[in-house]
């Protein structure tokens, strides 16, 4: 961009030494004439490079902000799938339908909060280091602004309460998808299991891959 702004400056320049020899330097008709053409042909390339790398810094802000956008939704994903569980495959509708369906008595053991917390501060990161970019995303930054209050998830004077807690995940993911012009997502039913899979134990086998006593994946099974 910088390099942009030089090189319009110098056409600028160019093309006002040329128009002050037109208007003020004594010289013949003719010479006038070929330097208030290239006095203005100046002015319009100065101008085209201007409007080219504006248009060049919106596309990649705005690629950038759907960059962060899709990072975030698939981190808060990953987060998702191990507090309430199911396919593992990203399904927009089936994580939006998790967040909604989540009740105040699943718990969040440490290492769950711990991926929520993470999700959080990556968001106070692009909120820091990306605000350039984010202004043209407004709706995007503001949501990026709510998950990182997950960064109290564990403190005790945390400013949300489970609903609220339940909200911000949700609106979260409407607003990411929307960021990566995918579809709005939409509550579904989902398949009933035999066990209840937001156990501290399942949570403990999709986040590390064993079960709390070491052993293999909990074994359920769906009601037929």
């Amino acid at each position: 961009m910088k390099e942009r702004i030089a090189i319009s400056l110098v056409f600028l320049i160019a093309a006002v030494a040329s128009l002050y020899f037109v208007y003020h330097g004594h010289i013949s008709q003719e010479t006038s004439g070929v330097l208030a053409n290239l006095g203005t042909g100046f002015i319009g390339t100065a101008l085209t490079v201007l409007i080219v790398d504006w248009l060049y810094e919106r596309r990649r802000s705005q690629d950038s902000c759907r960059s962060i956008a899709m990072s975030v939704l698939q981190e808060l994903d990953h987060a998702i799938w191990v507090w309430q569980g199911d396919s593992r495959n990203f399904d927009l509708d089936e994580l939006y339908s998790r967040i909604l369906q989540a009740e105040e008595d699943d718990p969040i053991p440490a290492y769950t909060q711990n991926l929520f917390m993470r999700l959080a501060t990556r968001c106070v990161g692009h909120l820091n280091l990306k605000k350039d970019d984010l202004v043209l995303q407004p709706k995007l930054a503001q949501t990026l602004k709510d998950l990182s209050r997950l960064e109290l998830i564990r403190d005790a004077n945390r400013d949300f309460d489970f609903p609220q807690f339940r909200a911000i995940l949700a609106t979260a993911v409407e607003s990411l998808s929307e960021a990566c012009d995918l579809s709005q997502p939409k509550s579904i039913q989902l398949p009933i299991t035999a066990h209840r899979i937001t156990s501290e134990e399942h949570q403990h086998y999709r986040h590390f891959g064993r079960q709390i006593d070491g052993s293999q994946q909990p074994i359920w099974t769906p009601f037929n």
